[in-house]
């Protein structure tokens, strides 16, 4: 069956800290740039935490070992690593902090700072597949305009997002109405990404669900502006019809937006490759 790899940044909603992270600063780390997107979230707080929750076979944490890097260990399914550490010098970038394959399925992933050295994480990446042996992916990207999208009360959606111009093609919906829904339906996948942005003014609470399962709550406000992030993703939906729902929180503050989605399919699937014409560049 073929698989893909997905790459989730560190300023991703997915990706849940706990206290004492913060996002790097050029003005006190020269090497900034030396990360993927100039971005990166660490600590240097002993027993924080980073968890990621995903459907796959294998993970793999990157990030920087460094002179002032120290102890960590990583939880799989509950599962601890042996201790881990991080110290490198000269720096050493895009390092691969943790690997691990697994069985195709839903697993849990938790990074814990063993010391009070640093920690950084730049993205995870996680793999997962779909269909059968031998058959070609399909990957089918719907913008936020497409009629997929639905949009409610649609009074309360405005087409010029904040910062616009940084989205997909330049076009996006957004809210600042508490309770407002977004739904997106698509067929015949396997797996959905949704993507927008993330930062300072961007809504602190947000809850999705897929079909009739549990909604899961995230926050996309962050101490920087970042386009274009994974928001929600599911996998394993299985073949045909599918509702993911994003509903802004009651007790949220700032802009949510929506950029696009991208949906996961096979032939086996019922999956068929299809060119829209807003996304044809």
């Amino acid at each position: 069956m073929p698989s893909f790899l997905t790459v989730v940044k560190d300023t991703s909603p997915l990706l849940v800290y706990s206290s004492s992270w913060q996002a790097g600063l050029s003005e006190s780390d020269g090497s900034l740039d030396q990360y993927t997107q100039s971005s990166f979230t660490d600590t240097q707080a002993q027993g924080s935490s980073v968890t990621f929750k995903f459907y796959g076979s294998s993970v793999g944490v990157y990030g920087a070992k460094r002179g002032n890097h120290g102890n960590y260990m990583v939880s799989l399914d509950g599962n601890a690593s042996p201790t881990l550490n991080g110290e490198a010098n000269p720096a050493l970038f895009n390092q691969t902090l943790y690997s691990q394959g697994m069985m195709l399925g839903f697993h849990n992933l938790t990074v814990t700072n063993k010391a009070n050295n640093f920690l950084d994480i730049d993205y995870i990446a996680f793999e997962t597949s779909v269909g059968n042996d031998n058959e070609p992916l399909i990957v089918n990207a719907y913008h936020d305009s497409h009629p997929a999208f639905s949009y409610a009360p649609s009074s309360a959606w405005s087409t010029s997002p904040d910062n616009v111009g940084t989205f997909s093609g330049a076009s996006g919906h957004a809210t600042s109405q508490t309770s407002a829904t977004a739904t997106f339906t698509f067929q015949v996948s396997d797996a959905v990404a949704l993507y927008g942005p993330v930062g300072p003014n961007v809504s602190t609470n947000y809850e999705v669900h897929v079909d009739n399962g549990a909604p899961a709550t995230f926050s996309a406000n962050k101490q920087f502006y970042r386009p274009q992030q994974i928001l929600f993703y599911a996998g394993n939906l299985g073949p045909g019809q599918h509702t993911l729902q994003v509903q802004v929180g009651e007790s949220s503050t700032g802009e949510f937006a929506i950029d696009y989605a991208n949906v996961f399919s096979t032939p086996s699937l019922g999956g068929r490759q299809v060119i829209f014409p807003e996304l044809a560049l």
